[in-house]
């Protein structure tokens, strides 16, 4: 399973630099630096904090939800990763496993597309507020795929909300760091994002 994430991990990396240099060279090549333009810059100082603190907050808000509503059987359920890192159980391997999805499959990739590509480009032609608030929007719309996969539980407006409502206000958060704690950089963004997958993939592992 490690070699196999590994292949996923590095492909799905690969698509998404692709994808966003494609768009640079059309859009942004005579803007700015690649590396500027989606992000992948070094944070202003002092944005680990409060970074940290959203983070935090989020993750109790999930562990919540997880304990108490639909989140959990959904996050797990067929063809999730959660439910097959449930399937798989916990192993030393494991911790390869969840490191290589959360960090960099889904925590950096994501980032990569949704606020370094996405946001930056919304934020730029209709401001903050407008801008954020369009991309946390997709953030959470696209994690509505989950009811498209085959076994998955029917929809109702709870399941939903919830399915649509965290990722969306995590995006919304995410966004704001980037902007308001990061100057632009992702890096926040990346570690709420990562922080957050890795302790759910650790969870449903165990």
């Amino acid at each position: 399973m490690l070699l196999q994430e590994l292949v996923d991990t590095t492909v799905q990396l690969a698509v998404g630099f692709v994808l966003a240099a494609a768009i640079w060279a059309v859009f942004g090549r005579k803007r700015a630096p690649f590396t500027q333009w989606v992000g992948l810059t070094r944070p202003s100082d002092g944005w680990l904090l409060p970074s940290a603190v959203i983070l935090l907050g989020l993750g109790a808000l999930s562990a919540v939800f997880i304990a108490l509503g639909p989140l959990g059987d959904l996050a797990t359920g067929p063809g999730t990763v959660g439910g097959k890192l449930q399937e798989q159980g916990f192993t030393p391997a494991m911790i390869g496993v969840i490191a290589l999805g959360a960090l960099i499959k889904t925590g950096f990739t994501e980032e990569l597309i949704f606020r370094g590509l996405i946001a930056k480009r919304l934020i730029n032609w209709l401001g903050f507020k407008t801008g954020n608030a369009i991309q946390a929007i997709l953030f959470g719309a696209v994690h509505l795929v989950i009811f498209a996969v085959p076994g998955a539980p029917e929809p109702h407006v709870l399941t939903i909300a919830t399915l649509f409502g965290l990722p969306a206000l995590a995006g919304w958060c995410m966004g704001y760091a980037n902007e308001k704690f990061g100057g632009g950089s992702i890096v926040p963004g990346w570690l709420i994002h990562a922080g957050g997958n890795f302790a759910s993939y650790l969870h449903f592992a165990l």
